[in-house]
């Protein structure tokens, strides 16, 4: 088994890793029998259940656990699916009426979606809003199938949902002083706190017309750091995007590395990409002008004010 490249599980040893697969294969096997293991996008699909279960959060569970537990966390994980029959869910979902209350957005990346085709709505550096259903606590994806028998507007729908999703999930705002660096921390309890991405606004009122760097390092947090005033922002930036690459690379949730530029009332930008194990800046030539100007007036003053004589 090939467990060279697999961007699903990172931090994991290859030795170890097959030995997680292999847990997890005894557990699915002997409760379903047929099944699929996908190693490379770390999927296994269980056709008694007609769905595709993703691996990367109990992974990310098991990696901080002793091995020797990982077979009972892997059985506890997957015997949470005789919660949800198949042939209940689908009757809940092709009823609009009967969904609409349940109906969640969260902020997903590609490997979320890659083997489905959910109604979602793409936002930078590979992420997407995704439409879903609240499972008590668990997060369904809304099959496109299912969504065009609604018979209801795609801005609609995903308005609504955005709102549940904002009114279901308060909000916890810390203020972060990790690495000598200050920036925030919003913080939920559910799957779809990642919603409030789409609506920082609401949260942070008192940031200024540029707006600030974002990421969603696991689907309960976003972490935010201000762009004005400028002058520390260098150093802000730098240490929030490290603790936020770290708590992608704990979990459990992990969503992305990226980092995104957002503003009142603008669509959200790229600013910096972290996904292909080096640092790449993607701001738009606006910010970059802006931040270029700022640092070097800074680091005159800087220059100026360290003079002895």
């Amino acid at each position: 088994m090939d467990v060279s490249n697999c961007a699903w599980a990172p931090g994991w040893k290859a030795e170890d890793l097959r030995r997680f697969l292999s847990e997890v294969e005894s557990v699915v096997g002997a409760r379903f029998g047929e099944y699929e293991l996908d190693a490379a996008e770390g999927t296994i699909t269980v056709p008694e259940l007609d769905c595709v279960l993703g691996l990367s959060n109990l992974a990310q569970t098991c990696r901080s656990m002793d091995p020797e537990e990982w077979r009972l966390v892997a059985y506890s994980h997957i015997t949470r699916l005789d919660d949800f029959a198949p042939a209940a869910l689908a009757e809940l979902v092709s009823d609009y009426g009967r969904v609409k209350d349940d109906l969640r957005v969260r902020v997903v990346s590609q490997s979320h979606v890659a083997h489905l085709d959910p109604v979602t709505d793409p936002l930078p550096l590979g992420l997407f809003s995704c439409l879903s259903v609240d499972l008590d606590g668990a997060a369904m994806p809304v099959d496109r199938s299912y969504f065009d028998k609604w018979g209801v507007d795609h801005d609609e729908v995903m308005a609504l949902a955005t709102a549940n999703s904002l009114r279901a999930d308060k909000l916890e705002v810390t203020e972060s002083d990790e690495l000598s660096g200050r920036f925030s921390i919003l913080a939920g309890d559910s799957l779809f706190a990642s919603a409030h991405l789409l609506d920082l606004a609401a949260r942070l009122p008192e940031v200024g017309p540029r707006g600030a760097v974002v990421t969603v390092p696991t689907a309960r947090e976003v972490f935010v750091c201000a762009i004005d005033p400028p002058d520390n922002f260098e150093n802000d930036s730098a240490a929030m995007l490290a603790v936020s690459y770290t708590r992608f690379l704990v979990g459990p949730n992990s969503v992305s590395q990226n980092a995104l530029w957002w503003r009142p009332g603008e669509p959200l930008e790229g600013f910096a990409r972290l996904d292909h194990g080096s640092f790449e800046l993607v701001a738009p030539p606006e910010l970059r002008e802006y931040l270029g100007i700022a640092l070097a007036k800074s680091a005159e003053r800087s220059r100026a004010e360290g003079i002895d004589i």
